[in-house]
Parts: structure tokens; C-alpha cells; sequence
């Protein structure tokens, strides 16, 4: 006996532009109000049918069981790859799988946990410039802190010179690439507009520096141990073909844009729930004082910092930056039961998922609790995805689940943080990635002298 397919629910919008106009307005509220209508529903934004899916079931098929039949969708593909090229994010196909294979040994488990003492000296580093008692923007100092943390174990560069110069550009950059996808038409690139013409400029800037670092390693020889040296020595298994210079660039350029972002912005949340919430906080600060009284942490640490780790999932779960995944058909496809045409766009967003009331308890409260040792291991797999699934899952996910907890336990066993106002709430600003409309303005407090 066949499973009946999922109900399918059909929201139509306007006759001409379907839900473009709430989706340029108010994209989390759309994508909430989808699901409140059923596990699959079908929409249009403009000439676009999509199918939006909230239902875990449905995600691991879209994710995992019939990922061959789907590929980047065109057009947020168009938008990367404007600055970063042919590299993991954009790439699809037969080339996406050999990168992918090429790329795995830098992010092994092992070879990442080598980057732990690194991105603690940086943790302590930013903080050695903080000011009892001053406002600082929170989401602004780490992206400061892990665009350094990536420049060094890219480059083995300890340049916050350098991390400065790469910040720049890179907020730049972003803010154009949210500008063009909130852009009901789409000039294509070769057309001067400002906007066209600046990205140029910077993305040329971008990828100056990286064919710097890569030419001076080639002309130095030098081995190395950091993840440029890995790419430069990569070898494909299956055809014994390298990466080329301009191939290792794209990749480097998609892991500086891609490997500091999810951080930062996790983290600056975690300030701001840790600001509003002081009952997580003593707990938080009670965990750090008992396992690390006079020093920084180690990577030995992280498994006796089991409420520094929940904390940081929990605000993955409420906050995830990846806030919405994307996929268009490219083969006939069955979905919930549901046949979709080659064209159509499936999207799921993990922030929808991470506060479906079907899945969680209180799932707009800020409760790391809900993270406490084997918690997970009765939920399916796609309740909890703030890196995704599948093959396509983030393929820095370990080094972010170091860096993340890390750079927590150094920060807040030296600083609690208090709102800038009482009772402020952060506005959420849901672009490339979900982050802090405005940024993340904190007061910073002193809680001990530390090592």
C-alpha cells in the first residue's frame, strides 16, 4: 500500500507578482506563514513557482534523498558568484563533487582541531583593547575577530592589518549582493550600473590578495601546515588532477566569505541573549569559573564545558545565519508525493524548522537546556540543521563548532555584557544571511582579572 502524499497547499498572492513584495519586506514572516498552512506549500514570486517546505521529512528529501535531481537556483548563484566565483557555493555538478572531494582533508576533525590555541589567542587578543563600562558593536568585533582567526589558518598570517582590509571589502561586498536579490528585476553584470561597477572593483581587490598569498607560498616553497598549503598539495583520489591557482582562489575567497560569517553572527547573539537573560548568564559564568579559575581555554576544555556548548547550539537554533535553503529542479522529481516540473524552486529555511511549535517546546525562548547531553538523540535529523544536510552540508560545520564555543568560554570568563538600554530587542535582518538589523551595540562589563 502506497503513503498518500503530503497535503499540498497553494497560496496565490498577487495575479502578477505572487509574494514578491512580502518577500522583499518581511521574508521570515512569509516563510512562518507558509508553514502555518502545511508541510508543503506552493507559491509564486514573480514568474518563479516554489514549493516551501516545513516538514522534516520533506527537508531529507529535498537535503539527501533526491538531491540529484536539484541544483543551485540560478539566480542567487548569479549573485555569488560574482565575487566568488566557480567555488563550492556556486558549484554544481560532476566539478562540485570533485572540489568537494578535494577540499574534505583541510576540514577533517583532527586537522581543524589543530586551530584551537589559534583562534583562543585571537579571542584574547580583540579583548586586550576592550574598555570597562564602553559600547562596542558586538557583531562588528566579531567579524573583526574570526575574519583574523580565518586569515591565519588560511595564511598562517597574523595580520590584523590584513583582516581590516578583507572585513572592508567583504561588508561591501555583501551589501551590494543584498541589494541585488531584493531587486525585483536583476540587470545582468555587464551593464555599469554603481553597484556593478563597485563589486568589480572589490571582488578584483579580493581576489588580488588571495593570488598574492597563493603566488608568495609557491615562489617561498615552504610547506606549510595551514589550508592554503592543504589546497596548494590536494590531490584528486579518483583523477589525479590538482586545483589551478585561479581554482584555488575561488575556493579560499568562498571559505573567507563563508567561514567567518556564521560564527560572528552566532556569536552575536549570544552576547545579546547572555545581556537579556543574567539567570544563563551566572550559569554560563558559574561553568566557566569552576573548569577555567586562572587561565584561557583549551581544546582539552570543551568536553567539560558542556553549557558553553548549548548555549552556543541554542543560539544556532533561534538564530541560524544560514536562514534559508535553496535548490531549483533540474530533473522530474517527486516530493511529500508530489510530482515538480524541472524550473521549479524547493526552499526550506531552518529558521522556520528551528521555531516550529510542532517540533518545540517553547521554541521562541532562549532555553541552551534544550541541548543537555543525549537531548538529540531521539529528534530526526532535519529538526535541528543550522549547516544543512546532505552532501552539500556546510563543509566547515566542525571548525564553527570549535571556533564558536572557544571564543566563548575566552570572551565571557573576562566580560559579562549588559543591553544598551533596558529592555532593547534586537530587529532581525534577514539578507544573504540572518543577522542584527543595525548591528549588535552592547555595554561591556569586567568581570575579573584574567590571564
Amino acid at each position: 500500500m502506497s503513503t498518500p502524499p503530503y497535503p499540498l497547499h497553494v497560496r496565490r498572492g498577487h495575479w502578477l507578482t505572487g509574494w514578491l513584495a512580502a518577500f522583499r519586506t518581511d521574508r521570515l514572516g512569509l516563510l512562518m506563514a507558509h508553514a502555518r498552512h502545511g508541510p508543503i506549500v506552493r507559491f509564486r514570486l514573480g514568474f518563479k513557482t516554489l514549493y516551501f517546505l516545513s516538514d522534516p521529512d520533506l527537508v531529507q528529501e529535498m537535503l539527501v534523498t533526491q538531491h540529484r535531481h536539484l541544483g543551485r537556483e540560478p539566480m542567487l548563484r548569479a549573485v555569488l558568484a560574482r565575487t566568488m566565483g566557480n567555488g563550492l557555493l556556486t558549484s554544481d555538478g560532476a566539478y562540485w563533487q570533485r572540489q568537494r572531494r578535494m577540499l574534505a582533508p583541510a576540514f577533517h576533525r583532527s586537522r581543524v582541531q589543530r586551530a584551537a590555541d589559534l583562534m583562543v589567542a585571537h579571542a584574547a587578543a580583540l579583548t586586550a583593547h576592550w574598555q570597562d563600562g564602553e559600547e562596542r558593536d558586538l557583531e562588528r568585533e566579531m567579524d573583526r575577530l574570526t575574519l583574523s582567526i580565518v586569515t591565519a589558518a588560511l595564511f598562517r598570517i597574523d595580520s590584523a592589518a590584513q583582516a581590516d582590509t578583507v572585513a572592508r571589502v567583504i561588508t561591501a561586498l555583501q551589501a551590494i549582493g543584498n541589494r541585488e536579490l531584493g531587486r525585483l528585476i536583476r540587470l545582468p553584470n555587464w551593464i555599469p550600473t554603481p553597484d556593478h561597477r563597485t563589486q568589480r572593483r572589490l571582488s578584483r581587490q579580493l581576489r588580488d590578495i588571495v593570488m598574492a598569498g597563493i603566488d608568495a607560498r609557491r615562489r617561498s616553497g615552504d610547506a606549510g601546515d595551514d589550508l592554503l598549503s592543504i589546497l596548494l598539495d590536494s590531490v584528486d583520489a579518483e583523477t589525479g588532477a590538482r586545483m589551478t591557482d585561479a581554482q584555488i582562489c575561488d575556493e579560499v575567497i568562498t571559505l573567507y566569505l563563508a567561514g567567518y560569517d556564521t560564527t560572528a553572527l552566532t556569536l552575536s547573539f549570544c552576547w545579546y541573549e547572555l545581556a537579556r537573560n543574567p539567570a544563563i548568564a551566572a550559569r554560563l559564568h558559574a561553568e566557566l569559573d569552576a573548569v577555567l579559575p586562572a587561565r584561557r581555554p583549551t581544546l582539552a576544555d570543551l568536553d567539560r564545558l558542556p553549557y558553553t556548548r548549548m548555549l552556543f547550539n541554542e543560539a544556532l537554533r533561534l538564530y541560524p545565519p544560514a536562514y534559508f535553503l535553496i535548490r531549483q529542479v533540474v530533473r522530474p522529481v517527486q516530493i511529500g508525493g508530489h510530482p515538480i516540473r524541472p524550473g521549479a524552486i524547493l526552499i526550506t529555511s531552518p529558521y522556520v524548522m528551528h521555531r516550529h511549535p510542532a517540533y518545540w517546546d517553547e521554541p521562541e525562548r532562549f532555553h541552551p537546556e534544550r541541548f543537555a547531553d543525549h537531548a538529540e538523540r531521539g529528534w530526526h535529523r532535519y529538526r535541528y540543521f543550522p549547516f544543512g544536510g546532505g552532501p552539500r552540508v556546510c563543509i566547515g560545520n566542525q571548525f564553527a563548532l570549535l571556533e564558536g564555543p572557544l571564543i566563548l568560554a575566552t570572551i565571557a570568563r573576562s566580560y559579562r555584557f549588559e543591553l544598551r538600554e533596558p529592555g532593547w530587542q534586537v530587529q532581525l535582518e534577514p539578507q544573504i544571511t540572518l543577522g542584527p538589523q543595525g548591528g549588535m551595540p552592547l555595554r561591556l562589563r569586567r568581570r575579573t582579572a584574567t590571564v
